[in-house]
């Protein structure tokens, strides 16, 4: 099974500043996501991303120890790996949220490409 999402531009982004939403995590069947250790999240972004730029708003609200790795891709893209880890895991609910803040230009058709490359994977 693959895991589904909806991802979007949070509201009023700036050539300098933006935030992508990421909610509505669930296994392509329907069925909550379950992660035992780590939810993985690659995207391309037109700026690096670092670990205090990400913020997972969950329910219970948990402790997540956020990791990133940004590669340059090509000349204004980065290729963008996060890993959430869970110590005690978690099934994600409907009101489960992750906010990447990104240092760049998430406005107009641009933002299209960086929300359509996001890729979600659990514990692999």
């Amino acid at each position: 099974m693959g895991v589904t999402f909806q991802a979007q531009v949070s509201p009023n982004p700036s050539q300098f500043y933006g935030a992508l939403v990421i909610s509505n995590i669930v296994e392509s069947d329907g069925s909550r996501v379950r992660v035992n250790r780590h939810l993985k999240v690659k995207l391309a972004s037109p700026a690096a991303v670092s670990g205090s730029d990400v913020n997972a708003i969950l329910s219970p609200w948990q402790d997540v120890a956020t990791s990133t790795e940004s590669t340059p891709a090509d000349s204004g893209t980065f290729e963008v790996t996060l890993r959430l880890a869970f110590p005690d895991g978690h099934t994600f609910s409907s009101s489960d949220t992750i906010q990447i803040g990104v240092n760049g230009d998430l406005t107009g058709d641009a933002a299209k490409v960086y929300l359509d490359s996001i890729k979600i994977s659990v514990d692999d």
